[in-house]
């Protein structure tokens, strides 16, 4: 199985979005108690692929583990920002650098060896000191390496306990693990394509019974429930798919959890700090989207041709009628039903193309005359 958190650590993970709401499942948890076999699959999982991928870098594992730890739990000391510049900076730069630096060291002293006739075979380490310039460095790595890890975690809804998984981790290095990579795998295969899936249906299933009950909310044919907060101008409506709109708009899961937004005080602080990276002079201007309904999950398509041009409607999906079984990265999962606030503000109608003017003739030109 793809070693979800590692790669997303080792890429600099995208920055995703959450509300200030906090939702995560994550939980210390207990080694006294019985086994957290979820827990302790991810954490065999997550080891088996630092041995495979990082297996030439000396890490400071106390350090990982405490970066995991307290960012899983929402207690780093390190903000995402900081975390990801660290580990960009080490594995674009100076991972490369160093490794290359490293072999060419070591292909030297196997030429003078040669050269003076020495047969003796020297065994180097897999995982060498040079990687890091100092214990400092080692540790803040090791460190940052970890928070992102727990992030991941901590935003991916996964109801974990931490001492499970930081032991599934430990006992990959010790090489004395509960089940193997193999066993570790097809638990979390089950879990997220087999139990995740069902829960999430039953939960959606029963959330949306619970809003349907809601004052002024109403149902469509396709299972959409929706409340008008405002008609809008009813003249100027979408009613074609291949309409344009521009809207402002945020999405939330059934937990209230934000996942996209055009309104800048919705975003989450990853996505605000970004922001302000990139557009300093107005990262806090709330800027609308605009596109075709025929390129949004057809509840969103079908809500939105219920008000007019200056409307608001509130909208709850079901999953059939939004990402459905695939879900949609780390905030949607399989089976999610979703909120969306939208608040319409321009409609462009779709034109169709003129047809191409059959009588036409194509104007053959002179000779050149010599």
């Amino acid at each position: 199985m793809k070693k979800i958190f590692l790669v997303a650590a080792l890429a600099g993970a995208a920055l995703m979005t959450s509300c200030c709401k906090d939702n995560s499942k994550v939980t210390l948890g207990s080694l006294s108690g019985e086994m957290d076999s979820l827990s302790y699959a991810l954490g065999v999982n997550i080891g088996t692929g630092l041995g495979y991928e990082l297996k030439d870098i000396p890490f400071d594992y106390k350090a990982m583990d405490e970066g995991l730890k307290k960012s899983a739990l929402g207690k780093s000391d390190l903000s995402r920002e900081e975390a990801l510049e660290t580990i960009k900076d080490y594995f674009m730069n100076k991972r490369p650098e160093r490794g290359r630096a490293i072999s060419k060291q070591r292909a030297q002293a196997d030429s003078i060896r040669q050269a003076t006739g020495d047969t003796t075979k020297v065994e180097y380490p897999v995982a060498d000191e040079a990687m890091f310039e100092s214990e400092e460095e080692r540790r803040e790595v090791s460190y940052a390496f970890g928070s992102d890890i727990g992030f991941n975690i901590r935003q991916n809804g996964i109801p974990v306990q931490v001492v499970w998984l930081i032991e599934g981790l430990q006992n990959v290095r010790d090489n004395n693990t509960k089940m193997n990579d193999a066993q570790a795998n097809q638990f979390l295969q089950n879990y997220f394509m087999v139990q995740r899936p069902a829960e999430n249906e039953a939960a959606s299933k029963a959330w949306l019974e619970k809003i349907e009950k809601k004052s002024g909310v109403k149902k469509t044919e396709s299972g959409l429930l929706y409340k008008v907060v405002k008609a809008g101008d009813e003249a100027t409506k979408a009613t074609d798919k291949r309409d344009t709109v521009q809207v402002h708009y945020t999405g939330r899961t059934r937990e209230g959890k934000v996942f996209d937004s055009s309104i800048f005080k919705n975003r989450s602080k990853e996505q605000q700090e970004m922001l302000k990276q990139y557009r300093p002079d107005d990262y806090d201007k709330d800027e609308p989207i605009e596109f075709p309904l025929n390129r949004v999950i057809p509840g969103w398509a079908e809500g939105v041709q219920l008000v007019g041009k200056g409307g608001k409607i509130m909208l709850w999906i079901p999953a059939e009628l939004a990402y459905g079984a695939r879900g949609a990265g780390s905030d949607i999962g399989p089976n999610d039903a979703l909120e969306f606030e939208i608040e319409l503000i321009d409609v462009k109608p779709y034109v169709e193309p003129a047809p191409a003017d059959s009588t036409a003739t194509t104007t053959t030109p002179e000779p050149v005359k010599k």
